[in-house]
This record gives C-alpha cells, sequence and structure tokens, in this order.
C-alpha cells in the first residue's frame, strides 16, 4: 500500500503555520498546525479536503496553530454535504434508469454492489486530535458555526502521570494507522494542564451551586459538557422551518415571529411588541428556537496551556508473504483456510494437525512511520530528548523520518543538535522561520498582484517577501530544512522526493507575460494623470475634501471563504493625525497585513486604534485574535505605548467570543476596549449612537459612531464613523440595500460597501441578502458619499462590474486584495479602468478577476 507525508506549508505571512498531509489511496490525515492560511495554502496546492478523517494538531493550543480550523470546520462540512446531495442524485437517477428497464420487462439490471449505499446512510464524520483546550477552542464558535450531518470528535491528549504508561501500546489506532503521542512540558515553568484544585473550579460560574466534587469530577464533567456542545454545533437534528408557540411575552428579542390567522395558515406577526410602561396583549406566537449550540450562555472554566503535543504514527505492521507450498506440505487444503491463515487465524487440518499462520507466513515487516514534533521554544528541548519512546524498539521500528516544527532560534540549541547527530539514522526534517523563507505562498494573489503593479505602481503595490532565510550556516546542519510540496514515501519504501517540491514565483516570468494591450492603455492613463494641469484641477475639485491623505488598504476582498485570488474580507483605513481602522477582519488578516507593509508592520500595528467587526460570520472576524494579539505585543514593548487600549466596536456575540476564546490564550484581552452595538436592541430594526468623551476622543482618534441593523443574518450592521476634522467613513458590511444605513452614512467621506453579486445575479443578491453592483452605487448616490469603494465580491461569480456614475465628482473604484489608495487618488485609479478592465477580460470579452 502507497503512503506518503506531504508538506503543505511552511511558515510565511501567507501561511503562517507547518501543515503536513499523509496520503493513504481512501484517506487523507493532516497534521502539524492548522493556523490560518492553510486553507487557502490547500485551494493553491490543488489539495482536497473531502478525504480528510482526521487532523491531528502539535504544539499548544492556540490561535496560531489552531486558528485555521474554524474555517476550515465550515468549507469541510459545506463539501461534505454538497457530496453527498450529488451521491444522492445520482443514486436517485441509477434508481429511476432501473425501475425504467424493469418496466419494459429488461432482466439484465445492473447487480447493486457491496458498498452502494447512498451518501446519507453512511454519515460523514471528522475526528480532531491535539492538546488541553482543543475542544474548548470549537466550542467558543457555538455562536457563529452551526453545520449538521458531520459529527466532530475530539481527542484531547494530556501528560500522563509517573508511571502511567505501562506499555508500548498505540494511544490511538485505526485500520491505517497506529498513533503514539508525546506531550512535552516546558523545563522551568509552571506547567498549567495540572489538575485544578477545588479553590480554582467554581460550579458558581455555571449553575450557582456549590460542588462537593473532586477536581477530576469536575474536569471530566466539564468535558463532557464541552463535547455535548461541539456535538450539538455539527450533528444536531435542529430544523430551520421547525416553529414552537410560545407566549409574546417569553420571545428573546430579536427574533422572527409568526402567527397563524384565522385560516390556520401561517403568517408573519406585525402586531404590537412589549415594551416597558405599555400593556400589550400576550397573545400565543411562533417563533424558531435557536439552534442547540448557540442557546449555551456559558461555557466552563479553563486556563491557558503550555503543553506540547508531539506524535510518532506508523503503519500497521505488514504480513509476510503466504508460503503456498508450506501450507500444502503441512496438509492444509487450498480454500477457506488458506485465507484463515493468511488474517492471521491458526487452523487444525484434516488429520488433527494445528498449522500457525507463522509456520505459512514470511517474517512480518514493520510499516513505515514518521515522528512529528513541535517545540515552540527551547525550554521544550529537555523534555523532548528525554523522552524513552526514542529508545523503544516497539515505537521506533519502521520510523524513518522525524519532522520538527519549530519556534525562532530552537533549531540551534546544542541539545537538540547533539541529538539530531545521536539518532543520524534517521531523517531530520525542520521547518522554522530560521531556515524556511518568507516566500510567495500563495502564488496566484501574488501574480495578480505583480500584475496589477504592472499598471499603476502607486496604489498596487506587490507583496513582500523574500526567497532567502536569515539564519547563517558555517556547517552542514544535521538536518533538512521544510520545503512546500516535498514528498516523503512511506511506503512501499522509505523515499524523499523532491521532485515535487514548489518551486518559487517566477516574477519575472508574470512580467514578460503581461498582454502588451493592457500596458499601453496603462501607458495612457499615466500621460492623462501626469498631463499638464490634471492635479491642480484635481485639487480644486476635493479641495473641500477632509483627509485626502487618508488611505484605504483592502486586505480581504472576496466573500465566504478564502479563495485562490481573493482573501475574505478586511478593509485597514489609516487617518493620519488620527489612526488606524480595522473594518471586519477575516481569516489572516495579519498575514494580508505582512504581505502590504513588511517592515513598516510594527508602527502600523502600534498605531492601530479600533477594530469594527459588522456580524458574525466567520469570514468576517476569524481574524480578529491574531490581530490583537501581534498588536498587544507590539505595543507592550514600548513604554509609550505599553497601557494603550484598543477599542473593538461590535455585537454582542462577537465581544463575548473574544471574552471566552481569553481564557485559551492570553492574547491581550484585558487591554480591549470592547463596545456592544446592540445591547439594548428590543427587535429586528435598532439604531446605535456612541459620541465619544473628549478623552477618549484623543485616545481613539474617533468623535462618534453610529450603527444601524441591516439586512443579512442575526446581529448583522453597517456604521457610519466620524472623525474631529469632518472626514466620515460608512461601511457596509454585508446586507441588501438599507435606507437606515443611507441615513446614517449621509455625505460620507468615504463609503464601503459590499457588491457581492453582478447585477444579472440579482435573484441571487435577494436570495442571499447580499448587494449588487448596482445598488451599492444607488445606496452612495442617496448618500451623497464623495468617494465609493466596492468590495466583497463573490469568489464564483468574479466579472469586474461596470461602474458608471452620473455624479461629477463622486468616484467609484473596484477593491482588489493589496490595493492601497488615498481618497484624493480615487479619481486617479478611475483613470485606469480601461487596462484594468481588458486585463480581466477573457477570450469572450467577459470581464472577470483571476
Amino acid at each position: 500500500m502507497r503512503c506518503t507525508l506531504q508538506i503543505v506549508s511552511t511558515p510565511t505571512a501567507d501561511t503562517p503555520g507547518t501543515t503536513l498531509m499523509l496520503h493513504f489511496d481512501q484517506r487523507r490525515y493532516l497534521l502539524g498546525n492548522v493556523a490560518e492560511g492553510t486553507q487557502r495554502a490547500t485551494v493553491q496546492r490543488k489539495l482536497g479536503l473531502i478525504k480528510v478523517s482526521d487532523i491531528f494538531l502539535t504544539g499548544t493550543v492556540g490561535w496560531g496553530t489552531a486558528g485555521g480550523v474554524l474555517g476550515m470546520l465550515l468549507t469541510v462540512a459545506d463539501a461534505t454535504a454538497s457530496s453527498r446531495e450529488m451521491s444522492q442524485i445520482k443514486l436517485a437517477q441509477q434508481k429511476k434508469k432501473a425501475d425504467a428497464q424493469k418496466e419494459k420487462g429488461g432482466d439484465n439490471l445492473p447487480k447493486k454492489k457491496q458498498g452502494d449505499t447512498p451518501s446519507s446512510d453512511r454519515k460523514a464524520w471528522l475526528n480532531i486530535h491535539g492538546g488541553r483546550n482543543l475542544t474548548q477552542l470549537l466550542a467558543t464558535a457555538r455562536r457563529f458555526i452551526f453545520r449538521k450531518g458531520m459529527p466532530i470528535h475530539t481527542n484531547e491528549f494530556r501528560v500522563r502521570s509517573e508511571g502511567q504508561r505501562r506499555d508500548w501500546q498505540p494511544s490511538w489506532e485505526d485500520e491505517l494507522i497506529r498513533v503514539w503521542d508525546m506531550v512535552l512540558e516546558p523545563e522551568g515553568r509552571d506547567i498549567s494542564p495540572r489538575k485544578r484544585s477545588h479553590d480554582e473550579f467554581s460550579d458558581q460560574e455555571l449553575d450557582g451551586k456549590i460542588s462537593k466534587e473532586s477536581p477530576e469530577q469536575l474536569e471530566d464533567r466539564y468535558n463532557q459538557m464541552r463535547q455535548a456542545i461541539v456535538s450539538s454545533m455539527f450533528d444536531s437534528d435542529w430544523r430551520l422551518d421547525a416553529l414552537v408557540e410560545k407566549p409574546l411575552s417569553e420571545v428573546k428579542l430579536p427574533a422572527a415571529i409568526f402567527v397563524r390567522n384565522s385560516e390556520g395558515k401561517i403568517e408573519k406577526y406585525d402586531g404590537p411588541m412589549p415594551e416597558k410602561g405599555k400593556d400589550v396583549q400576550d397573545v400565543t406566537v411562533l417563533v424558531r428556537n435557536p439552534w442547540p449550540g448557540a442557546m449555551v450562555d456559558k461555557l466552563p472554566p479553563t486556563t491557558p496551556s503550555n503543553t506540547s503535543v508531539c506524535y510518532i504514527i506508523k503503519g500497521h505492521p505488514v504480513r509476510g508473504k503466504f508460503d503456498k507450498k508450506a501450507a500444502i506440505t503441512l496438509g492444509v487444503k487450498p480454500g477457506p483456510d488458506f485465507a484463515r491463515l493468511t488474517r492471521g487465524e491458526s487452523i487444525t487440518t484434516e488429520d488433527g494437525s494445528f498449522v500457525t499462520p507463522e509456520m505459512v507466513l514470511g517474517a512480518t515487516k514493520d510499516a513505515g512511520g514518521f515522528a512529528i514534533i513541535e517545540l515552540p521554544n527551547s525550554s521544550y528541548v529537555g523534555s523532548l530528548v528525554s523522552r524513552e519512546e526514542w529508545s523503544s524498539p516497539e515505537v521506533m521500528a519502521g520510523v524513518a523520518v522525524v519532522v520538527y516544527i519549530l519556534g525562532p532560534g530552537v533549531v540551534e540549541d546544542p541539545r537538540l543538535q547533539a541529538f539530531m547527530k545521536k539518532h543520524n539514522k534517521l531523517e531530520h526534517i525542520v521547518s522554522s522561520s530560521d531556515c524556511c523563507p518568507n516566500y510567495l505562498a500563495l502564488e496566484s494573489p501574488a501574480s495578480a498582484a505583480i500584475r496589477l503593479n504592472l499598471i499603476d505602481p502607486n496604489q498596487f503595490p506587490v507583496p513582500k517577501y523574500s526567497n532567502k532565510t536569515t539564519q547563517r550556516v558555517e556547517t552542514a546542519p544535521p538536518y533538512v530544512p521544510a520545503r512546500p510540496g516535498l514528498t516523503i514515501q512511506l511506503e512501499p519504501k522509505f523515499e524523499l522526493q523532491e521532485e515535487t517540491t514548489v518551486r518559487h514565483l517566477d516574477t519575472e516570468q508574470v512580467v514578460r507575460e503581461m498582454p502588451e494591450e493592457v500596458l499601453k492603455l496603462a501607458q495612457t492613463a499615466r500621460e492623462e494623470i501626469a498631463g499638464i494641469g490634471y492635479q491642480e484641477k484635481l485639487d480644486k475639485v476635493q479641495e473641500d475634501i477632509p483627509s485626502r491623505d487618508a488611505e484605504v488598504i483592502a486586505l480581504g476582498t472576496g466573500s465566504a471563504l478564502p479563495s485562490k485570488y481573493r482573501n475574505v474580507s478586511a478593509t485597514l483605513l489609516r487617518v493620519p493625525g488620527y489612526g488606524n481602522y480595522l473594518l471586519d477582519c477575516g481569516e489572516n488578516t495579519l498575514g494580508q497585513m505582512r504581505r502590504v507593509f513588511g517592515d513598516e508592520l510594527p508602527e502600523v500595528l502600534r498605531d492601530l486604534k479600533g477594530i469594527w467587526i459588522s456580524h458574525l460570520h466567520a469570514d468576517h472576524h476569524l481574524g480578529t485574535a491574531a490581530v490583537i494579539k501581534a498588536w498587544a505585543t507590539e505595543t507592550k514593548i514600548n513604554s509609550l505605548t505599553e497601557s494603550n487600549k484598543l477599542l473593538v466596536v461590535s455585537h454582542n456575540g462577537m465581544i463575548q467570543w473574544l471574552k471566552e476564546y481569553s481564557q485559551i490564550e492570553d492574547y491581550g484581552y484585558n487591554r480591549l476596549h470592547t463596545i456592544d452595538i446592540a445591547r439594548n436592541s428590543g427587535g429586528k430594526q435598532w439604531m446605535f449612537e456612541h459620541n465619544f468623551e473628549p478623552e477618549m476622543v484623543q485616545h481613539f482618534g474617533i468623535s462618534s459612531l453610529k450603527a444601524c441593523a441591516v439586512q443579512h443574518c442575526h446581529g448583522a450592521a453597517a456604521v457610519a464613523i466620524d472623525f474631529p476634522n469632518g472626514f466620515k467613513v460608512a461601511y457596509s458590511g454585508d446586507c441588501r440595500p438599507s435606507w437606515e444605513f443611507v441615513e446614517i452614512g449621509k455625505d460620507a467621506t468615504l463609503l464601503i460597501h459590499e457588491a457581492t453579486f453582478d447585477d444579472e445575479l440579482q435573484g441571487d443578491a435577494i436570495a442571499k441578502k447580499h448587494s449588487t453592483t448596482s445598488e451599492a452605487l444607488d445606496v452612495g448616490r442617496e448618500m451623497n458619499a464623495r468617494r465609493i469603494l466596492l468590495t466583497h465580491f463573490s469568489q464564483r461569480y468574479q466579472k469586474i462590474p461596470v461602474m458608471d456614475t452620473e455624479e461629477k465628482d463622486q468616484v467609484a473604484i473596484v477593491a482588489f486584495d493589496y490595493m492601497r489608495v488615498k481618497i484624493g487618488d480615487f479619481a486617479k485609479v478611475d483613470a485606469f479602468k480601461p487596462a484594468l478592465m481588458k486585463l480581466y477580460e477573457d477570450e469572450n470579452g467577459e470581464r472577470i478577476l483571476t
């Protein structure tokens, strides 16, 4: 059986974690880190995830190692559901065809093969293995992740007590692999995964009762609660169309409320709502119960873990070849007894002889295997090199390679180098920022950015990267640096297959392949902009616009999930004199910032004043924790910024998620100033206004903000942000066109509006509660916005929209990932529209974004 281990990613700005994939013909295993950006890397490498049955997370459980898991689970669940649906359609077609043949009297009907079971009967599943707090991390997402029909099972490995391992049986196994976990503790530190004392446990946090349970019993009960929550998130019987009766007074708002009319038909309730001081009849209404996970108000308490999980993984031993001649000589007759002996069973022959498998089978062969080790820093090295597994023949037989995921500087630790030299019969492969360059891991968006840079280098920068490592190696190291695409064949024999290694992007070739016609159109635009009087005329038209030097950086311009060419939602606004502000923060926003700013990033982070999250869909906020942690780390090292606070404004669900996640990792939550925009909202339509006190204006740079509910999902909101000098930004988030948004954004300097669908797909926009290009522009006209940036484009329907604005001083442009444009330069970008449209034109003349 062929078995290979492939390196999917090494540490870069695009892929901060190291990920590997173990391939069997019928199954895949994901190993190492599933950090932000992992999903996008698998798309770039054309590695399907639907065959993945198990994820083995290494290291400590935190956002740096597991921040991409939540987004990946959504994608895998949706892909599985789609595959199941297609399978059911195919089976229905086959049945229809068979029934038709039967009616015609055909007797040559295809026989049903073993395993021809509808996909819905073979329920998909996914096992996730890792360290302590893995289940807690998944459970924190219960308010914004809900899928049906894909059970998720978690398996947490903990530090074993002394003498707890009595033999070398694997910690976990299935029909293909066996796994031995190694949980490493750092040296010289208080170990967080210890059993907590009674004083540390507080059952009152959950139900107000004083418990007499032991710490072990409490921990076991808490784990059961976490598991139940995760189960309800992915394998619930909850139905969207199930309505329950309740008195109006008991309905938790906001909610969709229905009633039965006199004819017994269900219709929307449009009567009066309960309000303080008003007498409203408490009628019986129909409402949907929230999905089960969202009804859990609090999670069991936990503390951060600093143990690092590592694994040794091998296949099952391969039995030797069956010796037919030896079996016949021993009196075994061909047939069922041959099969029983091959399966490892003993048999008795007709003459009474007892024959064992060892008498007719060749020597059993140890299957190939590998170890995957994560050392966040040098304090874990001692724990690794002293493990008994390295001297155990039962565990190490067949292991040929060790893959290391190392924190900065760890590869130079003398103890680790000595360990590698001692075990010189093993191949040692190291993935670390020390020996792996910050290359362009996502070639497709990088190529697109280079092409845009050739059109207008001022607004479209080339992503910052380096194909060289920072490490200086004087002598030959006892290891091989990890490279993406490197394949390690484990079976039928061990082999490093370097020909599969991914080559660095040939940027010069991208330049050479740039269409000449596009370059000519770009040159025409440059000449127009550089022409006599152009800038003077532009300055005259824009002289009343405040903060013309404010800069908009498009970090993610796609919708739903990270794709090959566009990352998910995030826009950075830099307003000189006031600060930097993030409007939504999708997965790997921090990586996008690293690509755009490079060495300038520390300054950008130090000046970050606020984050706005428009709603709880995962594509709008899964990068928030990483950005906050980077901000907290950068500001902490400077005495001038160490006491700074970061403003986070969003729906209560997001604020609660940030609080809950802080129990798993100290990422800077205690330095946040949070504002819940919907804390007092009693219905679906609400308005929120917050005027900052002078001290807060000085600190956060904002004088006021207004938010309103929009039609998209529970808690979705649009916002208008005012600055002291009159600069005003309106941001739609995801929504259908909203007149309430028009009102709060009136006379905005800049409108950033979603334009998910082209005009010809208005039906899709209505169904999915998004906006079309024309609808977004109409909002801008009604709002009287001076500048309009369209973003959040469908990853499926990627066309450049037609944007003809009638207003003389209202400029609308399309956002591209990595784009940097100042408010005063929107008109210049608009001048390059012919070149951009030509660049993204396919062979049929259709405008596409690729």
